[in-house]
């Protein structure tokens, strides 16, 4: 009886200290508190493609706290929370990194283009827009969004 009292006291220790650190993958689940969509995102096929999709929104940080927020650690996940081939920049409208993957030091002639966006401080109750383009293979589905510190789900 000791030990399982022990291992539960540890247990609750963690959780209290370090919360989302151990056992949740350091994440939110889908729909936690942190983030929300201002408005539901706008998911669009890329013409010509059969899986490109491009993502705009507007993200809410409703933490209470400043959150800062990595593009590099957006990732758009399907139905079984496995990443899909993801690119994303806080920033609205066309970021030639973006929206044209893999074609910005070719077309543009260097990398600057793709440096908008990759970083950004997010105060408490402020919004910031939000473009991503992202793949889905035959059988997969866009279901939710990871910002990093919250998942926001897509669709209905």
């Amino acid at each position: 009886m000791g030990r399982i009292a022990g291992v539960v006291v540890v247990t609750v220790l963690l959780a209290a200290i370090a919360p989302g650190r151990f056992g949740g993958g350091g994440h939110a689940p889908a729909g936690g508190d942190a983030l929300r969509w201002q408005a539901p995102a706008r998911v669009t096929a890329m013409a010509g493609s059969t899986g490109d999709h491009l993502l705009f929104a507007r993200v809410v940080n409703r933490s209470g706290r400043t959150l800062r927020l990595r593009a590099s650690e957006v990732r758009v996940l399907d139905a079984g929370g496995h990443a899909l081939d993801t690119t994303a920049a806080f920033a609205d409208g066309f970021v030639p990194g973006v929206t044209m993957r893999g074609y910005d030091a070719e077309v543009y002639g260097s990398d600057a283009p793709a440096a908008a966006g990759r970083v950004v401080v997010v105060r408490a109750g402020q919004a910031v827009p939000l473009t991503v383009s992202f793949t889905a293979r035959r059988g997969e589905r866009a279901a939710a969004v990871d910002l990093g510190p919250d998942r926001l789900r897509l669709g209905s």
